[in-house]
């Protein structure tokens, strides 16, 4: 196999024990190479400026503020060898996915997931695709077909259910963001946030947030965000973003 066909991979993760593992594993693989590793911001932007990867391996909680946020300086401006950004995580919750895909990810992986799943992963994003664990899929069916059936006719009466500032809130949690985040971008209290969440799922008939988003969607109160956009999207001032959810 030429060079050119070899996935190179940056693995950033805060345990070194973790990134040996992960070395160990993808060392098994012909065409995929670990090119570079870290454990600080600074050093992973370096590492992937200078070793131009086609897929970054980003531990979801990545110190200090948490893999997402690496995820999205990433795509802010990415090498253009750069295929995609992989999530991995010890414990998997609806709302880290949720967050992750907003967060532009490509992929999606839990750690103890088997080799064969890491290779698969790489592969998938490298060529463009999307990838996601095997353990996940199941659950993010169930969340699709458990939802209500929602169609354009019945548009108003669903909105119908909830108050002007339960529609922002919607917006917002469509967009993966926090109880503190939308308090601080609705210039309301996190008391205040966490009451219309409650409100929004009760009057929806839903049972968690990630399904409050999918139905945020399904009601064209949002998109889905493309990895291009996540960048642009993570830089926007609290004030325009204010105005877009508004």
């Amino acid at each position: 196999m030429t060079g050119k066909n070899i996935i190179r991979v940056v693995v950033a993760d805060r345990q070194e024990f973790a990134r040996a593992g992960v070395r160990e594993i993808l060392g098994r693989d012909d065409d995929v190479a670990v090119v570079g590793e870290a454990d600080n911001v600074p050093q992973v932007l370096d590492t992937v400026r200078g070793e131009q990867p086609h897929v970054v391996l980003v531990d979801s909680a990545f110190p200090p503020l948490g893999g997402l946020d690496l995820c999205r300086k990433l795509l802010e401006r990415p090498p253009a060898s750069l295929a995609g950004v992989v999530i991995t995580t010890e414990t998997h919750t609806d709302e880290l996915l949720l967050r992750a895909v907003r967060a532009g990810a490509r992929g999606y992986i839990l750690k103890d997931s088997p080799a064969w799943s890491w290779s698969t992963a790489l592969r998938a994003v490298a060529s463009g695709e999307a990838f996601l664990a095997a353990q996940i899929t199941s659950r993010v069916f169930s969340s699709f077909t458990l939802l209500p059936g929602y169609d354009p006719g019945n548009l108003p009466s669903e909105l119908d259910r909830l108050n002007d500032r339960e529609i922002q809130v919607l917006k917002a949690i469509a967009k993966g963001l926090y109880n503190r985040e939308i308090a601080q971008l609705l210039a309301v209290s996190e008391s205040t946030v966490k009451a219309c969440a409650s409100s929004i799922i009760g009057k929806l008939g839903v049972r968690n947030r990630v399904e409050v988003a999918l139905v945020a969607v399904r009601l064209g109160l949002a998109t889905p965000i493309r990895p291009a956009d996540s960048g642009r999207r993570a830089g926007r001032k609290t004030g325009r973003a204010r105005q877009e959810i508004g």
